[in-house]
């Protein structure tokens, strides 16, 4: 079941400022157990973003498994459209309260939304029995996650 990563939403997991160092976490992690990943972002992402946004650019140049909702867009419907049309799962904290009616099924399967946090350094996604290493910042996590692509 591929994993759709609400990117922003993981992005605040340890509270404001957000952290690009988080959504490359639970990427590398879900890579690493398998898992076919894809971080989703809002537009407004590179101006939340902007303590990290050397890293945001090394990202998005970088071939890695990324959407950027294009402004105007709603990106919690195009998440929610992309985990039903996939039959994907989605990871986040979000409850999608504005989206219950459409997407009621897929809301309330905790199969298909699974909710995570950030304890003692490490990512935790209990749903997918993930826990992973929680970098100390956005270039340790992209190099993290660089490493991975690397042959053994």
């Amino acid at each position: 079941m591929p994993l759709l990563i609400d990117a922003l939403n993981v992005a605040y997991w340890c509270g404001a400022p957000p952290g690009l160092r988080l959504p490359l976490a639970v990427l590398a992690g879900a890579l690493a157990a398998g898992h076919a990943a894809e971080l989703v972002f809002d537009a407004s992402a590179p101006y939340q973003l902007r303590d990290d946004a050397e890293v945001w650019s090394q990202l998005l140049a970088g071939a890695w498994p990324v959407t950027v909702v294009p402004s105007g867009r709603s990106a919690d419907a195009v998440l929610l459209r992309m985990a039903r049309d996939r039959g994907g799962c989605i990871v986040s904290n979000d409850r999608f309260r504005d989206h219950r009616r459409r997407f009621r099924r897929l809301i309330d399967d905790p199969t298909r939304l699974q909710r995570g946090a950030v304890r003692n350094d490490c990512i935790e996604l209990p749903g997918l029995s993930l826990n992973w290493p929680l970098p100390a910042s956005a270039p340790l996590a992209l190099a993290a996650l660089d490493r991975q692509r690397l042959p053994l």
